[in-house]
């Protein structure tokens, strides 16, 4: 039996059995964990199911008040016939909030290396159909289900004066221009995963595409946030076959809204220190920003 560290909350056990009534709960063990979240496997007659649970449990998730919106918009993905987990349901804490989201674990798993061949073209047209279909998908009605926009420069000033003590004054300057660029221009607005990579990314054995996962972050705001980590995770040949199979509201300038918002996700990682690796990405800010000394502009050094 797995250590009760590793086990299923017993305060969720008996909401799963309502669901689940058949689920082999003692066997229930962690199979992942992220900043605000925890993930269990669960065994079932009908299948594997995976838990994800708040990290602070028995609080729910607040951040952007919290996940009520992440059921109903799996359901309306999987109406589309996008690959996104399915029959989820959630379990509510005390306020209502979710503190856990219950469903099927999808098959497959992540890409251990970047694609190549034609292994590399299927993916990059696969994810482009899924990014199109995300995108499409109606922002008024992912307000109905409460979800809401999280602009990237108001996280990103936060996070700012988070390190600001930590930055040279050419740093500061040059990310508060970065941040400024951001304010000032306006960009189209659709429902985004904001955290698509290759880890969120499920293939079956041929390569083929079978599953996204973690919309813990999804949001409404610029779908150049979703093409943000792709680069780097699967080189810029790829994103530049995605783009241009893509189909969806990103408009012009995609690529280059892209490459800001990966810059700013490093000073997100900076301010949050997650993984201890803060004074690391303090030193990849200093040489972005000296890069960006003569003209201003840090291009292509992500």
């Amino acid at each position: 039996m797995a250590d009760e560290a590793q086990r299923l909350p017993a305060g969720l056990r008996p909401a799963v059995l309502e669901r689940l009534p058949a689920a082999d709960l003692a066997q229930a063990c962690l199979i992942g964990e992220g900043i605000a979240t925890r993930a269990y496997q669960i065994n079932d007659p009908s299948g594997p199911w995976v838990a994800r649970v708040a990290r602070d449990f028995p609080h729910p998730w607040r951040r952007r008040g919290g996940r009520s919106w992440e059921v109903p918009l799996l359901h309306a993905l999987a109406a589309r016939g996008l690959p996104v987990p399915r029959d989820p349901f959630a379990i509510a804490g005390a306020g209502g909030l979710p503190v856990a989201i219950v469903e099927r674990r999808v098959a497959g798993r992540p890409p251990a290396s970047p694609p190549h061949g034609e292994q590399h073209n299927r993916l990059a047209r696969q994810l482009a159909e899924f990014l199109t279909g995300l995108h499409h998908l109606p922002v008024r009605d992912a307000r109905s289900h409460a979800m809401t926009s999280a602009p990237v420069a108001a996280d990103a000033r936060q996070h700012l004066a988070t390190v600001w003590d930590l930055l040279t004054e050419p740093a500061r300057g040059w990310l508060d221009e970065e941040i400024s660029s951001l304010e000032g221009q306006e960009v189209p607005q659709a429902v985004v995963h904001r955290d698509v990579r290759a880890e969120h990314l499920y293939l079956d054995a041929r390569g083929d595409l079978v599953g996204v996962i973690d919309f813990g972050d999804a949001t409404l705001d610029d779908p150049a946030l979703d093409f943000a980590k792709i680069a780097g995770d699967f080189g810029q040949s790829f994103l530049d076959l995605l783009l241009s199979h893509y189909r969806g509201p990103a408009g012009p300038g995609v690529r280059a809204r892209a490459r800001r918002y990966r810059r700013l996700e490093l000073l997100w990682e900076a301010a949050d220190d997650a993984w201890g690796e803060g004074p690391t990405v303090i030193r990849r800010l200093e040489s972005l920003a000296a890069a960006a000394a003569p003209t201003g502009d840090a291009g292509d050094a992500v």
